[in-house]
């Protein structure tokens, strides 16, 4: 083998090695892991669960998964954690189209982050049936940017099988990775914190049937920053037990009182 013959087999081989060598596998996620969710038992996760809804279907079923059903063309939703809010983390989860018909349309599932209210947060959307994901940043009611417009990626796993999607982000920088392999990185510093939660659009799917499964989140934050300011509009608050103490504490209060008086007399 001559020289040249040498030269090119060796281009040819690291052409071969090339993909191999950038798609490494992404590092492990910074921080505690604080929460993790199969959804077997829904009341952990405090979701909005209204399966029977008018506007959309939303909740839990067997095996163990959260879903979001649309009925419309041109409809976006979205169902945030109402206590899981945090400025630095890594989340993860499992998504896929479990959609009657999955061979026509387009439709996209993935996460909705640093939600500061049900008008202002970013989402990556992956879409299953084109092969195609964007990232983009909701600013005011309707009013979405693309951060990164809808591109084609052999990364994404197409029609029913399970996409894992992660998102990392440190102060104002993000980096998404699909199925153990980066996807895109984007810079953005309008919401610094917020909440969490799943989102689906479509554009002209018949009603697509999305399954979200096995989130993960990890923070570096304090457990004081991790608390979300206000809850978001879905998903179901906690009782708040401050008035209850508080009546027991006046009502006790009172009777004392009344006790000492009674003595005294």
């Amino acid at each position: 083998m001559n020289k040249v013959s040498k030269a090119a087999a060796l281009l040819a081989l690291l052409l071969a090695l090339l993909p191999a060598i950038s798609s490494a596998k992404p590092a492990d996620p910074k921080g505690k892991l604080v929460y993790e969710d199969d959804f077997t038992n829904g009341a952990k996760s405090q979701l909005e669960d209204n399966l029977t809804a008018s506007d959309y279907s939303r909740g839990f079923h067997p095996p163990g998964v959260y879903h979001i059903k649309l009925a419309k063309n041109n409809q976006v939703e979205w169902s945030l954690f109402p206590k899981q809010s945090y400025a630095e983390f890594s989340t993860s989860v499992d998504l896929f189209d479990f959609s009657d018909d999955i061979n026509s349309g387009s439709v996209s599932q993935g996460l909705a982050f640093r939600a500061q209210d049900n008008d202002h947060f970013y989402a990556v959307l992956i879409d299953p049936r084109t092969g195609k994901y964007a990232i983009r940043k909701l600013d005011g009611a309707n009013k979405w940017t693309d951060l990164v417009a809808f591109t084609a990626s052999p990364l994404v796993k197409r029609q029913k099988e399970v996409n894992h999607l992660r998102v990392d982000a440190e102060g104002s920088n993000f980096t998404v990775y699909l199925n153990d392999d980066t996807l895109a990185t984007f810079k953005d510093a309008s919401y610094a914190k917020g909440s969490q939660g799943f989102i689906v659009a479509n554009i002209d799917a018949k009603e697509p049937h999305m399954h979200f499964d096995n989130i993960k989140i990890y923070t570096t934050d304090t457990q004081s920053a991790s608390q979300p300011a206000t809850l978001p509009k879905t998903g179901q608050s906690q009782p708040d037990l401050m008035l209850p103490f508080l009546l027991i504490a006046l009502a006790l209060l009172f009777v004392g009182v009344r006790i000492r008086r009674t003595s005294a007399r």
